[in-house]
């Protein structure tokens, strides 16, 4: 019996890698897993398991499915359909992200890869507080959630930089160069090949995944004019109907000189009742300030004009 364990302990652990499509009633089916060749060291792991029924069913990384063969069929294969609700994942925390990151790629690393996953543990946090910083991720609470241009990246991005795979090529190469068994020259050379041809390959993207990346608009009221929604711009709130001409400028001089920003708000109660109740106005003759209601005088020229129609006592 420890000859055989130790011949077990001395034996590797061989599978084969297994992904097999299934095609029933025109639908395809697809299944990643494992067939195990030999059980070598994992055996020993197994029986060491079993003696402590903690664990003792713990899942593998990848399932291990039956042997099978191509072209192989299934008769009289039993089948129902059930109806169930699902629910969402829950989004990631900063615990839960970090620990995906130490696992991701795991299933296509060798097993004796001397590191795994996305970045060290030195570097993850990093990245994370890395991808905040781009706007591509963002915290809300414990949560952390993709963000609009986070998804919209994804989308357009070719899967070879989205795969964790990548990222387990190159470790496997880097720990080989780092053993003398690769050459670095050849490594930096296949990630310029590669470079070149995500740059031939992705230079121009659609119309539609262009879109994607444009800043939404955001609708302050209708135009006085014509009717059609005014949006906020970076400068201005404009008309937009490109054959009107109604625009109203955040650094109009009527309240730069009573020392006021001319807000969304202010241009939203303008807009909707021509009024807007306004606070702190500095008097161009006093300096003094006062609470007072601004009136939209629009003459429909190139230029609005604004007037002080009534000054409430502080």
């Amino acid at each position: 019996m420890c000859c055989k364990l130790l011949c077990a302990v001395a034996a590797p652990h061989v599978f084969e890698a297994v992904t097999a499509t299934f095609t029933c009633a025109g639908n395809e089916f697809t299944s990643k897993g494992k067939t195990i060749l030999t059980p070598g060291w994992k055996e020993i792991d197994r029986r060491f398991r079993a003696c402590f029924k903690a664990n003792a069913d713990a899942p593998e990384l990848a399932r291990e499915l039956p042997e099978i063969t191509e072209g192989q069929t299934f008769d009289k294969v039993e089948a129902s359909v059930t109806e169930h609700f699902t629910t969402p994942p829950k989004p990631y925390t900063e615990d839960t992200l970090l620990s995906a990151m130490e696992r991701a790629g795991a299933e296509d690393m060798p097993e004796d890869a001397e590191r795994q996953g996305l970045g060290t543990p030195a570097t993850r946090a990093s990245i994370l507080e890395k991808l905040v910083q781009m706007g591509v991720i963002e915290r809300r609470g414990k949560q952390l959630l993709p963000t609009k241009d986070g998804h919209n990246l994804a989308c357009v991005l070719p899967n070879v930089l989205t795969s964790p795979k990548l990222t387990a090529e190159w470790e496997t190469k880097l720990t080989a160069i780092a053993k003398g068994e690769a050459d670095p020259d050849g490594f930096m050379a296949d990630i310029e090949e590669m470079t070149r041809g995500l740059i031939v390959g992705y230079s121009q993207i659609s119309e539609d995944a262009q879109k994607l990346f444009q800043a939404e608009r955001v609708v302050i009221g209708k135009c006085p004019r014509c009717g059609e929604a005014v949006y906020e711009g970076k400068k201005n709130y404009y008309c937009g109907n490109r054959a009107c001409q109604f625009v109203m400028w955040k650094n109009d001089r009527f309240f730069e000189e009573r020392g006021k920003a001319f807000t969304p708000k202010i241009a939203a109660a303008l807009l909707k009742d021509g009024t807007a109740k306004v606070k702190g106005l500095r008097s161009i003759k006093t300096g003094k300030t006062y609470d007072g209601t601004v009136l939209l005088a629009d003459t429909g020229g190139k230029y609005v004009n604004y007037r002080i129609e009534r000054r409430d006592k502080n």
